[in-house]
């Protein structure tokens, strides 16, 4: 990965509907080049995906709560399950398997408390077994929200 590269991808990060003939524009390269380049970062796997970031608010998730868990056991064969049942909830928009006091932090993303309980309340019923304790820390205010990397030297 050269220069080109890197200041393509910092500008899709910002805009991925960018036209190809802008990016070209801006790194000196033909459009069809700089086409090119990114077929191959995306075949590369540089470029996972290209998604529209939906605004929570405008389709009614207005409460943002990270949750911490910490798990009984970190048995292979039960994490394997339990990581496929956290993919699988709707609610949770990001998920880490941690180092230190929580085992999980979740990024959950819901209408209201009602339906956060309504999670907690499927998370404890259906993964009562593995989940030893939860902690929630509600979201007050969002300063910064990004999926961009630093891909600049």
């Amino acid at each position: 990965m050269d220069n080109i590269d890197r200041t393509i991808l910092s500008i899709l990060q910002e805009n991925a509907d960018i036209p190809a003939r802008s990016i070209a524009e801006t790194v000196n390269l033909s459009p069809s080049a700089t086409e090119r380049r990114i077929a191959r970062l995306k075949q590369e796997g540089l470029i996972e995906k290209v998604v529209a970031i939906v605004n929570p608010k405008a389709v009614g998730r207005t409460l943002t709560i990270l949750v911490e868990l910490e798990i009984q056991n970190e048995h292979r064969h039960t994490l394997d399950q339990f990581q496929r049942w956290l993919g699988a909830a709707p609610e949770v928009q990001s998920c880490w398997y941690v180092t230190g006091d929580a085992d999980y932090v979740l990024l959950v993303a819901v209408r209201d408390l009602d339906e956060y309980n309504h999670f907690i309340d499927r998370l404890m019923e259906q993964q009562q077994a593995l989940v030893r304790k939860y902690k929630s820390l509600v979201a007050l205010k969002t300063v910064k929200h990004s999926l961009s990397l630093s891909v600049l030297p």
